[in-house]
């Protein structure tokens, strides 16, 4: 059986030594750490992580929020967040990546193995929702309501379950933004609501 491949983006050398310590005893596949925004997106494309850990503070002008945001753009994969900046303002901007788990250092063994398994499960169930929600839009169910790209992503994420706040964060635009275009899905629909509008959907 394939073992899983954990992604490291740390940079501190002797933390970057502790994870993969800690990963080998938990024997977990990993790649070689990196300890930049640049590196690890060279890590991704050639290694291809099944799951990254990846420290925030990675002192340079990018930092491990702007990489979670272009991880979440470009590399199906989900997102541990380990570091020692645990205050609140840390915690809020991070959130708007929607990350698996956020692990304090020093972390405990037994709280990665956790936080790796918890996060993989997580991510495979919410990719079958994500499929048995993009049915929800065929082809058919588009041109009928003459919906365009940007309202098909929305109304995606909304069956899946997402926040107003939470889509303009995962589409990088304002939530008036994501409100504006909900406006224009319910006059195509008829509806009042995303509940009316899911309801809708889900019958054709």
């Amino acid at each position: 059986m394939k073992k899983t491949k954990v992604g490291i983006v740390e940079d501190e050398m002797i933390i970057a030594d502790t994870i993969c310590l800690a990963l080998r005893r938990l024997n977990y596949d990993y790649c070689a750490p990196v300890n930049s925004y640049e590196h690890a997106i060279e890590m991704l494309v050639s290694e291809r992580p099944d799951v990254v850990i990846l420290d925030i503070n990675l002192n340079a002008a990018l930092d491990g929020v702007d990489l979670a945001h272009f991880i979440k753009a470009n590399h199906n994969i989900p997102i541990i967040y380990l570091t020692a900046n645990s205050d609140l303002a840390t915690i809020e901007r991070s959130k708007t990546t929607l990350p698996s788990a956020f692990l304090v250092k020093p972390f405990k063994e037994a709280d990665l193995l956790s936080a790796i398994e918890i996060s993989l499960y997580n991510y495979k169930f919410r990719e079958e929702e994500s499929h048995q929600g993009v049915n929800l839009l065929s082809s058919t169910i588009i041109e009928k309501y003459d919906l365009t790209p940007r309202e098909v992503e929305i109304l995606q994420l909304i069956s899946n379950g997402l926040k107003h706040k939470q889509i303009a964060g995962q589409l990088y635009i304002s939530e008036s933004t994501v409100k504006k275009h909900l406006s224009n899905v319910y006059q195509k629909m008829g509806v009042q609501s995303n509940i009316d509008a899911l309801n809708k959907l889900r019958v054709g």
